[in-house]
């Protein structure tokens, strides 16, 4: 069996470029942002993802890849694995609030594989840990729709909606678990096993999430507090004055049970590329022992990097390596021996920022045409017995009829003429 395991790619060429670029304008917008990039671990104690918390369990335990039984576990996501961080370096009593954290890290979930989603994927997240004010998420909902589409020419639709605590949630979930027990012949299957132990879910479900029954399921906002209606308006109205056009969709709940605050997505074509939300909860599930709890409010967001390059090949994203694709050297050598001189050359060309290829299998000029054709190289230098004799090498354009001879005595203005040849036909 040599296919790759389910779920799982590997990257090269312009793919693998299109990765590295977008990595690195999502790094440099964090950064911008003044987040400090931490690198995390692949494996955590598998208990920090699943049944030991009060929220109910982050992860379904289905979906995660444990290691060695269940002792260990392929992280499933960036957040989490953070706010083990923050706990295990005591950073909450040795660095000023908030703490901000960026991170371009590996995940694993076992789920069925489908467009843009990966039981291996690639995971970009921000963090934002003790910070209880709502301007925290109106200038990261606003600096992050502004990058999608000013910096990346996207157009997504924004949705959000109001999450309550775990004790308003666990309310709310009773409330589900009797309307959709009601309405079970409606659901499919993997909704029907949602119905008593994590019906919220079920909102999250996109397989049914067009249905009356599920437009018409109990909403959270019947048990806001007065002051959560405050908070949801001073958003609103923070949002409103900075022109951000958003959905309010009451059936957005995000696929991770922490968030307690407010939610947030971006979707292009009903696909999420993005989101995150506030998670005022998280931290308690560290804070064992009989002392009382201390709040530590946090929000983040995290953006599914497989789903953000596809939708930006959709739209036929300009990527500028692409534009400014460097050309490429190909070295016709038609001699049995290989003479050092051809070898320094080559070296040289390297060092100056010239990429250069050959194959030193090819014996006759036939055979490297070829190639060279094969690999799209327009720029060939060829030396065979008459450029050894006379001390010269040919630079060729394939495809037309020109050529240049350079003389090998003055290897800098050799190269230089190269260079700039080749950069004036790009």
């Amino acid at each position: 069996m040599f296919a790759p395991a389910r779920g799982t790619r590997s990257f090269q060429g312009d793919e693998l470029e299109q990765r590295k670029h977008l990595g690195n304008l999502l790094l440099e917008w964090a950064q911008k942002n003044n987040f400090l990039e931490i690198q995390l671990p692949t494996i955590e104690y598998s208990d920090l993802f699943v049944g030991s918390n009060e929220v109910g369990e982050n992860i379904l335990e289905k979906e995660i890849f444990f290691l060695e039984g269940k002792k260990y576990a392929l992280k499933p996501e960036g957040t989490i694995s953070i706010a083990r961080e923050v706990i295990n370096q005591k950073a909450l009593d040795k660095v000023s609030s908030p703490l901000k954290f960026c991170y371009l890290t590996q995940c694993f979930r076992y789920e069925r594989p489908q467009k843009g989603r990966y039981r291996e994927f690639t995971q970009f997240g921000i963090e934002i840990v003790n910070a209880s004010s709502i301007f925290y998420e109106v200038e990261l909902i606003f600096s992050m729709n502004k990058f999608l589409r000013e910096k990346l020419g996207l157009n997504p639709i924004l949705k959000l909606n109001y999450l309550s605590s775990s004790k308003i949630k666990k309310e709310w979930s009773k409330e589900l678990t009797k309307y959709f027990t009601e309405h079970s012949d409606k659901l499919n299957q993997i909704s029907k096993e949602r119905i008593i132990n994590n019906p919220i879910r079920i909102l999250d479900d996109k397989q049914v999430s067009k249905l009356k029954i599920i437009k018409d399921a109990p909403k959270i906002s019947h048990f806001f507090s007065e002051e959560e209606k405050e908070r949801i308006k001073e958003i609103q109205k923070c949002l409103r004055s900075l022109n951000l056009k958003y959905q309010w969709d009451e059936n957005l709940v995000r696929g991770l049970d922490y968030y307690t605050g407010i939610v947030f997505e971006w979707q292009i074509n009903d696909l999420a590329i993005a989101g995150g939300g506030r998670y005022d909860e998280l931290f308690d599930k560290f804070q064992t022992g009989k002392a009382q709890k201390k709040a530590v409010p946090s929000l983040g967001m995290a953006i599914g990097f497989d789903r953000l390059q596809l939708a930006l090949n959709e739209v036929n994203y300009e990527w500028p390596f692409l534009r400014n694709k460097e050309e490429i050297i190909y070295v016709c050598y038609l001699l049995p021996k290989v003479e050092s001189k051809i070898l320094n050359l080559i070296q040289d060309l390297k060092n100056e920022g010239v990429k250069v290829e050959t194959n030193w299998d090819s014996q006759d000029l036939a055979s490297h045409f070829k190639y060279s054709e094969k690999l799209g190289i327009k720029w060939l230098l060829i030396y065979g017995e008459k450029e050894s004799l006379n001390k010269e090498i040919i630079l060729k354009r394939q495809y037309k009829n020109y050529q240049i001879i350079l003389p090998l005595d003055n290897k800098e203005v050799l190269i230089q003429k190269v260079k700039r040849t080749v950069e004036f036909d790009n």
